[in-house]
């Protein structure tokens, strides 16, 4: 099973663009109806191909509650304008429901092609903008992390049969005249054998959580253990310290520079997470330097490149030095802990070991877990 495919996809999840939800549903989607076994799907050569409509069809069976919900879906998404291309059609169908059973009298009435028939127009417009958008939007643009081509992954069909709006619209309906798509056989191999880690549905929290559920009897839920598991003792970040420490600095050397970009700071002192807090917990001195304002928003949640380290090298180790003169407890038991071990730990030349330590988590979280690159 091609090493390539996997870290494409954890590419794709953690840098293709996060501007709606559609990137992840599309994959979701995918993955849920290869893991099926579904019979539509047909081997083409090196690809393989499957109804458009398989999609829609999983599209509606996520969205329904989170429309219904009204839970933000799109950057900047205010519920009203600037949102979901179908969520102003869907909520026509969770409001007609919304007395009548909701979302699973929906489904059931829908898969049975059983609901009334004042939603015939409503449920057609709704499942065809789907289509729409799940063909011109994440199937066009996943994959642009690692490509620079459009459909560089999933690709649209060209002809297939005509689209001719039905009396009332079923699924057959959708998978025989929604159109097709295909996908690299590679690829349509890693989600069949591990596509339901990817998506979390077998994944270690999530069966730990059903152990727990299970051994708690119908005193437990799900919901209410997952969020015992996870959570973390690190959930904000601190950087009070770390703003102590250089306050004292600016104060002894009259000036202070960015690590990254090496200008003066005059006023506009952040204090940054080299290794980004949102991708590894970790306030810890070694990993919180001083950077100008805007060099710091920019930076955001990427990964200082090698080059940008290597470029940013005498003024990291001139900062670890001053937080070790000022913390030197502190700062040796985590850097011990965390980047090099006390084995490591030489008096002499410890901040190139470490300069070098942090290159290679650098060089892992880029190259190999596909976390995009700050470069300046």
């Amino acid at each position: 099973m091609p090493y390539q495919v996997l870290k494409n996809i954890n590419q794709i999840i953690e840098r293709d663009s996060k501007d709606t939800t559609y990137k992840f549903a599309l994959l979701r989607a995918t993955i849920e109806v290869i893991q099926q076994k579904t019979p539509h799907a047909l081997m083409k050569g090196d690809r393989v191909s499957i109804p458009v409509g398989l999609l829609v069809l999983k599209w509606i069976e996520y969205y329904y509650p989170i429309i219904e919900a009204r839970l933000p879906q799109k950057s900047g998404d205010n519920l009203d304008t600037n949102t979901l291309t179908f969520r102003s059609q869907f909520e026509k169908i969770t409001d007609y429901y919304e007395n009548k059973g909701g979302y699973d009298v929906f489904y059931k009435d829908f898969i049975k092609c059983n609901y009334p028939d004042e939603l015939n127009e409503n449920i057609y417009a709704l499942s065809k903008s789907i289509r729409d958008t799940i063909t011109k939007q994440p199937m066009r643009y996943i994959g642009r992390s690692i490509s620079d081509n459009y459909y560089s992954i999933f690709k649209k069909e060209e002809g297939g049969k005509s689209l001719r709006k039905p009396e009332k619209l079923n699924v057959e309906f959708m998978i025989d005249r929604f159109g097709r798509f295909t996908i690299p056989l590679d690829y349509f191999s890693v989600f069949e054998y591990l596509g339901s880690f990817i998506t979390g549905t077998h994944s270690i929290l999530i069966n730990w959580a059903k152990f727990t559920v299970k051994k708690g009897g119908r005193s437990l839920l799900i919901e209410n253990v997952l969020p015992v598991i996870l959570q973390s003792p690190l959930d904000e970040r601190d950087t009070s310290l770390s703003a102590k420490i250089f306050h004292q600095y600016l104060t002894e050397n009259g000036k202070m520079f960015c690590v990254w970009s090496g200008r003066t700071i005059q006023g506009d002192r952040n204090i940054d997470h080299v290794l980004p807090f949102s991708i590894w917990r970790n306030n810890e001195l070694w990993n919180l330097l001083p950077t100008k304002g805007k060099v710091n928003g920019d930076k955001n949640d990427r990964i200082p490149g090698v080059k940008l380290l290597d470029k940013s090298k005498d003024r990291i180790i001139e900062y670890w030095k001053y937080i070790y003169k000022i913390e030197p407890e502190i700062f040796t038991r985590e850097l011990s802990v965390s980047l090099i071990s006390r084995e490591q730990w030489d008096q002499k030349n410890w901040e190139n070991i470490a300069h070098n330590a942090l290159k290679e988590k650098s060089r892992y979280l880029i190259e190999t877990r596909g976390f995009e690159e700050f470069k300046l």
